[in-house]
């Protein structure tokens, strides 16, 4: 990878855990950070503004979105996802739209894209401190979702267990849109009902179909005083719960 660019795919993801503001990203900011079409939307907009002081370029390409067997992103080359421009220019100041929208527009399960856009070379920035010359390069990935006709949102903790301290959790989205989690809680009581133990995993999307294992390591010392561990997976849209009775053999 060249060492000059910096890629900033993963950070739309984050960024939509608050909405579909506005994001930004070096010189250039991104608004809306995500597209959600289906029957009624079949298009939307993404406008680009030149937060610098010199004309930027860009090159749009968009991916279909998956992830695999252990939930890690995957991106394929598409021609599902229709948008134009494929690359723009915006003088500083201005800003630049991109059009986009799906050959597919009524899908019984979500379709999942990114579209990525990709600051292209331009002048060279200055670097105030050493006078040295630099190149810094953004990549931005914004999701694309179309939305299924009959929206179903359902969430299965496929496993919870605990094992020599070591907490697995094992959790499949099996509705038919995507969804965003927006915290992993665990808590863990005494035999008095006190809370000993509590920690808040973090993640991104999870696809439909998508299934991912999260795991943890919780002290010795806390572990011992646990009798019950509970969870509660909390997304955008649903929130799944189960507890667990712990008994000495499963800590350290």
């Amino acid at each position: 990878m060249n060492p000059n660019l910096r890629t900033f795919s993963l950070a739309a993801a984050c960024f939509a855990l608050s909405g579909t503001g506005s994001a930004i990203a070096g010189e250039f900011s991104v608004n809306p950070i995500r597209i959600e079409l289906g029957a009624s939307a079949r298009s939307g907009v993404i406008a680009i503004k030149n937060e610098d002081k010199q004309k930027l370029s860009f090159q749009i390409d968009g991916k279909e979105w998956t992830q695999d067997a252990a939930g890690q992103d995957q991106y394929a080359d598409t021609d599902a996802l229709i948008f134009f421009p494929k690359i723009m220019s915006v003088e500083p100041g201005a800003t630049g739209l991109i059009r986009v929208g799906a050959k597919a527009a009524a899908v019984p399960t979500e379709k999942t894209y990114r579209l990525f856009i990709e600051e292209m070379p331009g002048a060279t920035k200055k670097l105030e401190s050493s006078g040295a010359q630099i190149n810094v390069l953004i990549r931005f990935g914004a999701p694309v979702f179309i939305a299924p006709l009959k929206p179903q949102d359902s969430l299965d903790i496929e496993s919870f267990g605990l094992t020599k301290g070591n907490v697995t959790i094992a959790a499949k989205n099996t509705g038919n849109r995507h969804q965003v989690v927006q915290g992993i809680e665990l808590k863990g009581t005494d035999a008095g009902g006190n809370d000993v133990y509590a920690l808040t995993l973090a993640d991104r999307y999870l696809l439909t179909g998508s299934a991912k294992t999260y795991t943890t390591t919780i002290p010795a010392n806390q572990c011992a005083k646990i009798t019950q561990l509970s969870l509660e997976f909390k997304t955008d849209k649903l929130s799944v719960a189960r507890k667990l009775s712990v008994s000495h053999v499963m800590c350290p």
